[in-house]
């Protein structure tokens, strides 16, 4: 076990001392045309093995490519996030479909915790309809989309504290309407502090509501945004409003 694809490249090049080893992650391609260069010697047969972080998995055709292995595929899985799954099964059917492009067949390893996982049988199946029953299954046991719509309302902030004062105000706030205007068919899920509590400085926190009527649910943005801007303006925290969010992390 170790962090990052570095820790993985130093392994597999005291393995496979005799191969050419590249590694594609987001240091090797921040020069410039780096991306290219790295896929140019994969393309070419002078890289024997690359090693890289998801960005390796997305749309490339190399007919040379005959073996495919993931390392951790659970990373993905355990994100608090409902479409978890669903990102874990993209991922792995994307991978799988890297190798055996050519006349000569591939194969695919798979190194998880979690072998039982419909998601990762799934794929490892190429069963989609499967997939998407045992998933529906899921979102619809606890309402989640397509079943219903959401709405993520993150604030954003330089101090902690502040921020965090903010996110308990928002949702009294939201308490409050949904008692005077929207007392049935919304929900208010937090507010919390986001997965990732940290990003590029600032600090994070986020409230999810949940509903099946748009027009409901964008009325009660609407109102909640308004009530907000007075608690917000002056103290360092930011209100954004990501509408049907892709993600919520």
């Amino acid at each position: 076990m170790g962090i990052g694809t570095e820790r993985l490249e130093q392994e597999i090049c005291h393995l496979f001392p005799q191969a050419q080893v590249g590694r594609m992650d987001r240091d090797t391609t921040s020069r410039r045309r780096g991306h290219q260069q790295i896929l140019k010697g994969l393309e070419s047969g002078t890289t024997d093995i690359l090693v890289g972080t998801q960005m390796i998995v997305k749309g490339h055709d190399f007919p040379n490519v005959t073996f495919v292995g993931v390392v951790s595929a659970d990373t993905s899985l355990h994100f608090p996030d409902f479409r978890a799954s669903e990102r874990t099964f993209q991922l792995l059917t994307q991978v799988a479909g890297r190798a055996g492009r050519g006349e000569v067949p591939g194969e695919v390893i798979i190194q998880t915790f979690n072998p039982d996982h419909y998601s990762i049988l799934k794929a490892k199946d190429h069963d989609f309809i499967g997939f998407y029953q045992e998933e529906c299954q899921f979102r619809k046991a606890l309402d989640y989309p397509p079943f219903s719509r959401l709405i993520n309302f993150r604030l954003t902030g330089n101090s902690e504290k502040q921020t965090r004062v903010i996110a308990e105000t928002l949702g009294k706030v939201g308490e409050l309407l949904l008692k005077k205007k929207f007392q049935r068919g919304i929900e208010i899920l937090g507010p919390s502090a986001a997965p990732f509590t940290k990003m590029r400085g600032k600090f994070r926190w986020q409230m999810l509501v949940k509903g099946k009527s748009s027009q409901q649910l964008h009325q009660f943005a609407q109102e909640l945004a308004s009530q907000m801007e007075v608690q917000t303006k002056g103290r360092g925290v930011h209100l954004d409003i990501d509408v049907d969010p892709v993600f919520i992390l």
